[in-house]
């Protein structure tokens, strides 16, 4: 075979075995409602996401109470028994900010034969307010009602809890920790969403996880799990539910899908859009998993103490785990074997100069990586601007684009030093990095060695016995999916690192490279530059609907009204707010006002009783929010102290609200109703808009009163 040919066979089974290896992640194929009644049917579970996503479903709407009563009936017709925890609740958001709601849990129980603990499944009903919830999270409960009716009593207790408030700051979840209960070892199994489809991912775990992890891993049905997501994950801001019951010394695993990003939170969240394998794998996963823990010895499973795991799937079928003790372990392991091999290299001529071109050129991918994602993100740029989460329509073109040019950057780089310098030292250059990275992850992150140890360690077995293929087996596993999870998660904001870590990733194959590279050495930078350009232009011709702000607000004091948007008007918002709207403040943002027709809204009624203020409300309302302009100390909601606020949100508030409070003389209280919707006859958006998730100030109508305390 002529090095053209061989060079063309190496990259075509390079590009299929990755493109097969993301392919392998996908989510299982939906089973048909046809199904045995003890499986699980997304077709079945699809009905009740049909039925709970009709439309936008936060606390303090008639949609989110025809949910619950949906919900309850449900769950009372499966034979389990349920009631609504009605509960207030609260958690600081810094700054002086104060969140604090009225919810609504559900609970459905049904007790164990000889229980050693409950099993708590759990999974949100309300939705963000500009959109129905398909994903997020009516597929969460949806699965746990399908996965609910195909259990049969056993073992252990289990309780399902569909909780409130959870958009508005986990306060239906914070809401069920803080009422009593029993002391029995509770395991929970959270299920959530970021998109609208892609695999499920067991992304986040308690403490001491290594007997919960075995346990997924011998149970799930398609674990895609990896200690590198969860570690990557504590480092966030993020928070679900799981995060409430941790913090109360639960133990439990937190599951979701993510990808289809712009549905995340939006109008586009709708049961049409809504991936049904990832429903599927939700509900097996969760039925699965049910039967697991309802059957085991809970009270030794959740037992603080037993240690980490570090722990990754092979193509979303295998799940392999080890306890974290074995890291350093294994690295010293891997710190000899290049130290074997490094010693070996030392007895050829030019070692020296190789092993620092290897070491060189290396950084010079890793930054010729960043630079092409910079690039990439300058020319992506304008079109993450009003799409939701800043993320362009054609990310996974981008993405592509991203990937087949960082690569034939690299190659440019390295083409001339493949046909020059000795191919071992070259490779030991290039793997320093791996190793230095490999050392800084297992004295700092543990939970992401594996990436870098197991390819390490067979690119070292690799150069060992002369076998490049043996280096580029593990890597393929392995990083295709980190990369394409990652660029997930970060969607575009940080093009820069993802071009960098591609480069990364192509290190350890260098010595299969060099044993195809063509005579033509441009000719794979430029075929893979090419790819890049074309995958960039179809994704520029991706295109959806825009995102749109407007609020109206009205002072009843005043008798006056505004619109009010967080963005410079488009073409619909500009019949309201005109174009060249004054600059306002709404919610501490930046915003875009005009005026507005009064039109008399009913408005709350302040009355002030010694240190009480008293809130009667006209209407079921989406949040009240009470803003002083100096600190309120001893702030007490219907007897319930809190913490001193300047700022407080109150979702769902009752009809009657009673605050006690302290505050200088002369503090200024403001005190807005917001109810959700816009004033009937304002005009619908076309299609090419949609409401933009700015919790809860998007498409409502706001009330406002003042009184000088």
């Amino acid at each position: 075979m002529t090095r053209l040919p061989r060079a063309f066979v190496t990259w075509l089974l390079l590009g299929l075995g990755t493109a097969g290896v993301l392919w392998l992640q996908s989510p299982p194929a939906p089973v048909p409602a046809t199904a045995p009644a003890d499986s699980f049917s997304a077709e079945r579970a699809m009905a009740q996401v049909r039925e709970l996503a009709r439309a936008p479903h936060p606390p303090g709407t008639p949609e989110h109470d025809r949910v619950r009563d949906h919900l309850v009936a449900a769950f009372r017709q499966l034979g389990f028994t349920t009631r609504v925890q009605s509960c207030v609740a609260h958690q600081e958001h810094g700054r002086g900010r104060l969140v604090l709601g009225s919810m609504e849990n559900i609970i459905a129980e049904r007790p164990g034969s000889a229980p050693t603990g409950t099993l708590l499944l759990t999974a949100h009903y309300d939705s963000h307010g500009t959109g129905p919830g398909a994903a997020d999270d009516a597929a969460g409960v949806a699965a746990l009602l399908e996965a609910a009716r195909a259990l049969a009593p056993s073992r252990n207790a289990l309780r399902i809890l569909i909780t409130d408030g959870e958009e508005v700051g986990l306060l239906g979840a914070q809401g069920y920790v803080d009422a009593p209960h029993d002391k029995a070892p509770t395991m929970v199994l959270n299920f959530e969403a970021r998109g609208g489809g892609g695999p499920v991912f067991m992304f986040e775990t308690s403490d001491g996880n290594l007997p919960l992890v075995r346990a997924f891993a011998a149970a799930a049905p398609s674990p895609h799990a990896s200690s590198l997501m969860y570690a990557l994950y504590k480092l966030l801001p993020n928070d679900t539910d799981l995060s409430v019951f941790k913090k109360a010394g639960m133990a439990g695993l937190n599951f979701a899908f993510v990808d289809r990003w712009p549905h995340y939170h939006t109008a586009l969240d709708t049961p049409e859009n809504l991936d049904p394998r990832s429903l599927q794998q939700s509900g097996a996963t969760a039925l699965a998993l049910s039967r697991h823990f309802l059957a085991a010895d809970l009270a030794a499973l959740t037992r603080p103490g037993q240690g980490e795991a570090i722990y990754f799937d092979v193509l979303g079928r295998l799940l392999l785990v080890y306890p974290a003790t074995l890291a350093w372990p294994l690295t010293l392991l891997v710190l000899a074997g290049f130290a074997v091999l490094l010693k070996q290299l030392w007895r050829e001529p030019g070692a020296g100069q190789s092993l620092l071109a290897g070491l060189g050129l290396s950084l010079g991918a890793l930054a010729a990586g960043a630079l092409v994602g910079w690039l990439l993100g300058l020319l992506v740029n304008p079109f993450r601007q009003g799409v939701p989460n800043h993320d362009p329509y054609g990310l996974p073109w981008f993405e592509a684009a991203l990937l087949f040019m960082t690569l034939a950057a690299a190659l440019l780089l390295w083409g001339w030093a493949l046909r020059r310098f000795p191919g071992r030292g070259l490779a030991l250059g290039a793997l320093a990095w791996w190793l230095l990275a490999l050392v800084a992850a297992t004295a700092y992150l543990p939970g992401a060695t594996y990436l870098l140890l197991w390819p390490l360690f067979f690119a070292l077995a690799g150069l060992w016995w002369e076998r490049p293929w043996l280096g580029a087996l593990p890597l393929l596993l392995l990083f295709p999916p980190v990369w394409h999870n990652l660029a997930l998660l970060l969607g575009f904001s940080l093009p820069p690192f993802l071009g960098l870590l591609a480069a990364f990733g192509l290190l350890p194959l260098l010595p299969l490279l060099r044993q195809a590279a063509p005579t033509r050495g441009w000719l794979p930078p430029v075929l893979l530059a090419g790819a890049g350009l074309v995958c960039c232009a179809v994704g520029t011709r991706q295109i959806g609907p825009r995102l749109s702000t407007l609020a109206y607000v009205e002072d009843a004091d005043t008798g006056t009204a505004q619109w009010v948007s967080f963005q410079k008007p488009d073409a619909w918002s500009q019949t309201l707010l005109g174009e060249t709207p004054a600059p306002a403040r709404l919610a501490g943002r930046t915003a875009f006002a005009a005026p507005a027709p009064a039109l008399h809204l009913p408005a709350p009624v302040l009355t002030r009783s010694g240190a009480e203020l008293i809130i009667t409300l006209p209407a079921r309302a989406l949040a009240l929010v009470v803003t002083a302009d100096k600190p309120l100390a001893g702030l007490r909601v219907d007897g319930r102290s809190l913490p001193a606020a300047t700022r407080f949100h109150w979702f769902a508030p009752p009809a009657a609200c009673t605050l006690a409070l302290e505050a200088p003389p002369g503090t200024r209280l403001t005190v807005e109703l917001i109810l959700l919707g816009l004033p009937a006859g304002t005009a619908p958006r076309p299609a090419n808009l949609m409401p933009a998730p700015v919790d809860p100030y998007t498409d409502v109508r706001i009330v406002r009163r003042t009184l000088t305390w």
